[in-house]
């Protein structure tokens, strides 16, 4: 297919950079990865911002502040380059600026470098290192360049990468968990069973995501275990692993029942505990819907599209035990983890094209012309010619055997209503 020509196979992918868009409609907004960084940044108690760059950057960041309410006395600042820092750099400016948010009783400031600092070769880690002996605020850094990637995922997980600088080592707390992935605001999304079993065993969740506390990530590193459950948190699990050699799992990734056995028997083992039957509803309504699954989706083709801030991945590896056929995955993101993600694949026989899907109109009408039987996200999902299961978005954030029941049971009854749709336009057409 001609539209297709530019697209690669997810063999050949190594780095984002070679993930490229499925039609030419590249574009700034919220996929400037500086967004994510302050939006994260910005809804961290306690955490406040300075962002660096041009005059673009300044406006765009104050639409992005706008509606975040300051609820410690947190600041939001932009630091705007002048046409002679452009050139030879804002050091003394920025080191100026630094020192009066650290006099306004900043508690942390995590500092956003946008592209033309970048360009520049502005030594914001020099700076850092300089200044924080200096003043009481908690300083980092984040290097937020666009140019470097297509979307805005890494703003998240490098700007999480970048909390390293501010956590302490502290005596290992056997009884406190580190929920990576979950707000403690979260009361609108279902508490997963696994961790509602944890708090039933007296183990405290320490929720680290938007809105909780800066403190909580300085202290994380006393905690028995970091549980996983989004990508965005994987880099940062690794790192606390390497240099904290706090033990991490990653639970956002797995679906099938067997790896859901192994990985809660992992849990279980880590914490040196005992899962009694509280899982076998769940388990036993997973392993149904798998074996129906296996015998209605074997062969099929599908599309995957957008998934809200799943890893598309993992789930193509598990969808290989249906065989079914991936044709063109939409990719936020190439993590550094999908090298593996993507060897596996491989391995079952499957090579996909990959890319980024950023222009609704233009991509909805290339896919369409894709020999597919179904599509899994929401760009299709008004499409007639394609059996569209969507939100799928509202899987983020859950794990475990009941989000495997909750993903095929929306899959199985997709193919009943195409195949009650088929049945009723067969019976019209012989009355």
């Amino acid at each position: 297919m001609n539209g297709l020509k530019h697209i690669k196979r997810l063999s050949s992918v190594r780095t984002n950079a070679g993930v490229k868009f499925l039609t030419p409609a590249a574009f700034p907004g919220n996929h400037c990865p500086m967004h994510t960084a302050l939006a994260l940044s910005s809804k961290v108690k306690g955490m406040s911002t300075l962002v660096v760059g041009t005059s673009e950057c300044g406006t765009y960041s104050r639409s992005v502040i706008s509606r975040i309410k300051s609820e410690e006395g947190e600041l939001h600042w932009t630091y705007i380059l002048d046409s002679n820092e452009v050139v030879f750099g804002c050091r003394k400016g920025l080191i100026q600026t630094i020192k009066e948010m650290d006099k306004s009783d900043a508690k942390a400031i995590m500092i956003i470098l946008t592209c033309v600092p970048e360009v520049i070769g502005e030594d914001v880690e020099g700076i850092v290192h300089e200044l924080q002996p200096k003043v009481s605020a908690l300083l980092t850094f984040v290097l937020m360049a666009h140019f470097k990637c297509n979307s805005y995922p890494s703003g998240y997980w490098k700007t999480l990468l970048a909390f390293e600088t501010l956590m302490k080592r502290g005596k290992t707390r056997d009884d406190t968990i580190n929920i990576l992935g979950r707000s403690p605001r979260e009361k609108h999304v279902p508490m997963p069973e696994l961790l509602t079993a944890l708090e039933k065993r007296g183990f405290y969740l320490r929720m680290l995501a938007p809105k909780s506390d800066v403190e909580d990530f300085i202290v994380s590193p006393d905690a028995a275990l970091n549980l996983v459950i989004s990508p965005f948190m994987n880099p940062l699990a690794e790192m606390m692993w390497e240099k904290f050699q706090v033990p991490f799992i990653s639970l956002h990734e797995t679906y099938g029942v067997s790896e859901i056995d192994h990985m809660y028997e992992a849990v279980a083992k880590s914490l040196k505990i005992r899962f009694n039957h509280e899982f076998d509803e769940s388990r036993q309504k997973a392993i149904t819907l798998q074996k129906q699954a296996e015998d209605v989706f074997k062969g099929k083709s599908y599309i995957l599209t957008h998934m809200g801030a799943m890893m598309p991945l993992p789930l193509v590896l598990y969808l290989t035990k249906f065989e079914m056929k991936p044709t063109i995955l939409h990719m936020d993101e190439f993590y550094p983890d999908d090298k593996k993600w993507a060897k596996s694949i491989k391995k079952q026989g499957y090579d996909p094209m990959i890319c980024h899907m950023v222009n609704d109109p233009a991509d909805r009408a290339l896919l369409e012309r894709i020999q597919a039987e179904i599509s899994l996200g929401e760009l299709l999902k008004d499409s007639s010619s394609i059996p569209c299961v969507s939100y799928l978005e509202d899987l983020y954030g859950q794990m475990g055997y009941e989000r495997t029941a909750v993903l095929l049971s929306r899959m199985l009854k997709m193919y009943e209503k195409v195949n009650m749709e088929e049945i009723r336009r067969s019976s019209h057409g012989n009355s």
